[in-house]
């Protein structure tokens, strides 16, 4: 039996595809072929990402202090810290960032520490400088006690381990991706070119919006 077609090209049945299906068809079916192209991170907001993207290095990379104050052991016998009335540590060095100590810090010792810096051997934990007291002509600092083992100390690896996957191709590159890059290590991104796509609007009456208009013709409101 032959289907009798509708005779209102304005009346829709439930045969017809509705537009978000016609799309979904399109996603199946299209497979999109494009190049890929390396670009720098400061031009890369909004591509597509070509790539499997691994941290080749932890994130941090090096144990660091959260906070400017002085780092010091705060376990074991012969560390001379008292977790309840704290303890008067001698001051052995100075720790910035990009300029780590280059010695250990011994027992009954404490390092003085911006944030940032990498945490000096011997030592496990940091206490906030607005915390503390200098004394003996700022020989010596007196650290309050309650502190806890690891306060205010970023681990290495705590954001990020090393070999961790941080993005997978076909993702969107947002800005706060570019700096997951940058801390990575990346300047540049593998992505996609961009797609150069043609729009042709076809038909004897069509004329560009602005020319006069005749009888029988139509404004092209397609293309734009």
């Amino acid at each position: 039996m032959t289907r009798k077609l509708l005779d209102d090209c304005f009346l829709h049945d439930r045969d017809r595809l509705k537009h978000a299906e016609a799309l979904e068809i399109l996603r199946e079916r299209l497979s999109p072929i494009a190049g890929v192209e390396g670009v720098a991170l400061d031009v890369a907001v909004g591509r597509i990402l070509a790539e499997t993207v691994a941290a080749k290095q932890p994130i941090p990379a090096h144990t660091n202090a959260a906070v400017d104050g002085y780092a010091f052991a705060s376990a074991g016998a012969s560390a001379g810290y008292d977790r309840v009335a704290g303890a008067d540590l001698v001051i052995a060095g100075r720790a910035a960032a990009g300029h780590p100590m280059a010695t250990a810090v011994a027992a009954g010792g404490a390092a003085r520490i911006f944030t940032g810096a990498v945490l000096p051997d011997g030592t496990d934990t940091v206490a906030m400088q607005e915390d503390c007291t200098r004394n003996d002509a700022g020989q010596r600092v007196h650290i309050p006690g309650g502190l806890k083992p690891g306060a205010n100390v970023r681990k290495a690896g705590e954001d990020v381990r090393a070999g961790e996957t941080l993005f997978e191709p076909g993702a969107v590159l947002r800005p706060q991706d570019l700096a997951a890059l940058a801390a990575a290590g990346l300047g540049h991104a593998q992505v996609f070119k961009k797609l150069r796509v043609a729009m042709i609007s076809s038909g004897d009456e069509i004329i560009r919006p602005g020319a006069p208009l005749k009888l029988g013709q139509v404004y092209d409101a397609n293309a734009p």
